[in-house]
């Protein structure tokens, strides 16, 4: 049977490898890095362990997590530490809930969020037109600005008018004129908090990534493999060429997790100009990332902290040993910063001195950290890290897909690769359906023959 040729070792490459070789399916997997894993990856400095990123894997596929409990064992655990927005001082609930939000900002700001929650429900009965749009619908101007359209515009680094109204996941589901009613209603009653409860490993999340590729065949895993050019005979791909200037011949089929802007580049002008043009304005957000070790037991019990303020680089904090106790030593703690840019901003041009002074400034300024407990600091750029969802970004990617759908034998999956919002579960629950699609397709082939 041919097998599989996968490009890109992160979550999504990796999920595909995982369900094909449990199902006997041949794979060979190209990664750029010198190791799998993608973002989804723990590091480790001296006695702490950090993420790369504010990650929580959330029980909502009830198959890929009885996948995950197989892989992971006792070695996974159920943590309950809610995320929390940082503003003006205050800790407000996240995803908002209706009390605590409106509350915290005091009677005469209460009141205002109490009517504009009140006449949202008017406001629904057309689509929205942008994130923006759904967003003032949804909570009211007042709120809606303050914990939603401000750190919006500054995670993708457009005006929030200017998104889609796909930006609003099911992480902003948990506040509606239904909840603000139940918890008037319910004092002691308080509604879910999706962010709140989540399974994760014991050493960090990259345990999970480190668990997917032990089951794998060593020789199927080609790490410092680049891909720099794709070339076709006849509608189907027919060779991979690598940054070091070797090659591959291609069998049987070709699933790309790479960008998808990336991929129309690397096939020239095998795909058409239109999709040159739709790809061209499929953008990517970057992110700076700081690992700060602190002298102190703890910062807080919160898994993230969001902050919306503009005036600051800073966007999400995560405290990793909120996760778990083993993530730090008894006595001290870490935090991972992340600040978002596009190339060619002023955080970008930042040296890495630079980066980390300006960071703990703005953390001092916040009132979250003293700059004296700052023991040392790591920087890390995570390229390609959010798909940007401007208006109209759906209409791209689909010109895109249609072109690259007369490549016979090429499919792409994952969150680069498809340009979609998606987390780890989803990342395997394409892999695993991929899988289950091909060799039904192969099974129907033979069977015909």
């Amino acid at each position: 049977m041919l097998g599989l040729t996968i490009l890109g070792g992160g979550p999504a490459g990796l999920a595909v490898a995982y369900y094909a070789h449990r199902a006997g399916l041949p794979f060979v997997l190209f990664e750029a890095a010198d190791e799998p894993g993608g973002m989804c990856r723990t590091l480790a400095h001296g006695e702490h362990l950090y993420d790369l990123g504010a990650h929580r894997f959330h029980d909502r596929d009830a198959e890929i997590t009885r996948d995950v409990v197989d892989l992971m064992g006792a070695e996974l655990l159920r943590v309950d530490a809610p995320s929390a927005i940082w503003d003006r001082g205050r800790f407000i609930d996240f995803p908002p809930t209706p009390l605590n939000a409106m509350f915290a900002y005091g009677p005469k700001d209460a009141a205002r969020i109490g009517l504009d929650l009140l006449r949202s429900g008017a406001r629904r009965r057309r689509p929205a037109s942008s994130f923006e749009d759904f967003a003032v619908r949804r909570f009211g101007k007042t709120l809606a600005r303050r914990i939603l359209l401000d750190y919006s515009a500054k995670l993708w680094g457009v005006p929030t008018g200017e998104l889609s109204p796909d930006v609003a996941t099911r992480r902003l589901q948990g506040m509606t004129l239904r909840s603000l009613l139940y918890e008037l209603l319910f004092p002691g009653g308080k509604t879910t908090h999706i962010d709140g409860k989540f399974l994760y490993p014991r050493r960090g999340y990259g345990q999970i990534v480190e668990t997917l590729v032990r089951t794998l065949p060593a020789d199927s895993l080609r790490t410092g493999h680049r891909v720099e050019r794709l070339e076709c005979i006849g509608g189907a791909l027919a060779r991979i060429r690598f940054a070091d200037g070797s090659s591959r011949a291609v069998e049987g089929r070709v699933i790309n997790t790479l960008p998808l802007s990336r991929l129309v580049t690397m096939l020239g002008d095998v795909v058409d100009e239109s999709a040159h043009a739709a790809a061209s304005r499929l953008r990517f957000r970057h992110v700076r990332l700081l690992f700060l070790r602190l002298a102190r037991p703890r910062l807080s019990d919160k898994a993230s902290i969001y902050i919306p303020d503009p005036a600051f680089c800073v966007s999400r904090i995560s405290e990793p040993k909120n996760r778990s106790a083993a993530m730090a030593p008894k006595g001290e703690t870490a935090v991972v910063v992340e600040a978002p840019f596009f190339a060619g901003d002023a955080v970008e041009g930042l040296s890495a001195a630079e980066f980390a002074d300006r960071v703990v400034r703005e953390l001092s300024a916040l009132h979250l950290v003293d700059p004296r407990e700052v023991i040392e600091s790591r920087e890390h750029l995570l390229f390609n890290a959010y798909p940007v969802y401007t208006s109209g970004y759906g209409r791209d990617v689909a010109t895109v897909l249609e072109s690259l759908g007369r490549i016979q034998n090429l499919e792409t999956l994952g969150r680069a690769g498809r340009f979609v919002y998606s987390h780890l579960h989803d990342q395997m629950r394409f892999g695993r359906d991929y899988v289950r699609a091909f060799l039904t397709s192969s099974a129907a082939g033979s069977a015909s023959a």
